[in-house]
């Protein structure tokens, strides 16, 4: 027997009881499952729903209503309440108030401290110009007074007043009379005096002139003599209504009916009423008619229906500042440089609201003119539509 037969044994045993033990541990051992951790779940998208067809056109339509919706939601300007606009309103016509009695006063003081001969006052005018124009504006409106002044004299003249002292004599030397003469200088000061020109625009007008923008109004000067004469000439028009009324229903017309168009009319009826032309007609009926005529045609030596053609035209010196030029005067002298036109000369304006027979004069005639202007494609639509429907009508047999 080997010497060490009994360690190795040992050694056997225990070898065998381990495997032993290790078999039972294996077989009998619990599910690894069931304490391992649970394993991630894979997400899974979520399956799209199949469209096609009056589906796909529809969930098309749906989706770009809605894009409409979002952007038109995100330009809408934020709701402004009731009183907050009232408020600003208010706010920019006491603006606008305060612009003109700056200027007003101002008037006031050059026409009271200078010479009569150290300025030239004129009347402005502004036109809408545009296809369908406000009303108030459809033609000329006269807003206001425009006094051009030698802006170194009335400065010298301030300046010495303030001290107490006349204005020496070899001061008095400063802008010319023709330079003063001011239509080519209201001209290049004008656009400066935007905010000015509104405000006289806005009293006379009112609110509607505040949403027309400055580039769609046109601007006429003229003096006070001229614009003189188209008072008298409008109100001798209004004082004689009855008989041009009675002379325009005789021509089949309406009193403010264009010129051309009155004329047009009465060759057609003066044609067609003469006595050796009609026996029907009479040589009474035939007078009448180109008496009728006569009158509205001439408006008693008051003619024109435009605020351009009331008065006499050749004697009236009214103008459009577009047509004007800048580096000479009305009269053919030479005018200050356009750009020098601030350090020479000074332009100020005085609202014509301060006469009332003006504005309401006016601003009625121009009310008037624009209805009527509005209200001429509307007939002739209706007359067209008129005629269509005769044409349609079937023959009595």
């Amino acid at each position: 027997r080997h010497p060490d037969y009994q360690a190795l044994a040992r050694t056997r045993s225990a070898r065998d009881m381990f495997a032993s033990s290790a078999l039972v541990a294996t077989q009998w051992a619990p599910a690894q499952g069931l304490n391992r951790a649970p394993a991630a779940k894979t997400s899974r998208v979520a399956a799209q729903p199949i469209v096609a067809g009056k589906a796909k056109k529809a969930a098309k339509a749906d989706a770009k209503k809605a894009a409409k919706e979002a952007k038109k939601t995100s330009n809408k300007s934020p709701v402004v309440s009731k009183q907050a606009k009232d408020a600003a309103r208010k706010k920019a016509a006491a603006a606008m108030r305060d612009v003109v009695s700056r200027q007003g006063k101002a008037y006031d003081r050059i026409v009271k401290e200078m010479d009569r001969d150290e300025f030239r006052e004129y009347i402005l005018s502004v036109r809408h110009k545009s296809p369908e124009p406000v009303q108030q504006l459809c033609d000329w409106l006269p807003i206001a007074e425009v006094v051009v002044a030698d802006k170194q004299a009335y400065e010298a003249k301030k300046f010495f007043k303030s001290i107490g002292s006349d204005i020496p004599e070899t001061e008095q030397l400063s802008a010319s009379s023709d330079q003063i003469e001011g239509v080519p200088a209201i001209k290049a000061k004008l656009p400066a005096m935007k905010e000015e020109a509104i405000g006289m625009a806005y009293l006379m007008a009112g609110s509607v002139v505040k949403d027309v923008p400055f580039a769609e109004l046109e601007f006429g000067v003229e003096d006070w003599g001229s614009f003189e004469m188209a008072v008298d000439a409008y109100e001798a028009q209004q004082s004689s209504s009855k008989r041009f009324a009675a002379a325009a229903a005789t021509l089949g017309v309406d009193v403010n009916d264009d010129p051309k168009d009155i004329k047009s009319v009465y060759r057609k009826k003066i044609a067609t009423e003469h006595p050796d032309r009609n026996p029907d007609s009479s040589l009474e009926k035939f007078n009448a008619i180109k008496e009728a005529y006569e009158l509205l045609s001439d408006r008693g030596g008051q003619s024109g229906t435009t605020f351009e053609g009331l008065g006499d035209k050749a004697k009236r010196d009214f103008r459009k500042l577009d047509d004007v030029a800048l580096d000479v005067t009305s009269k053919g002298g030479e005018l200050v440089v356009a750009g020098d036109v601030g350090n020479k000369v000074e332009v100020i304006m005085r609202s014509l609201t301060i006469y009332d027979r003006i504005k309401t004069m006016f601003i009625a005639r121009n009310v008037s003119l624009g209805s009527r202007t509005a209200e001429k494609p509307k007939a002739a639509a209706k007359e067209e539509d008129g005629e269509a429907v005769e044409e349609k009508e079937p023959v009595a047999a």
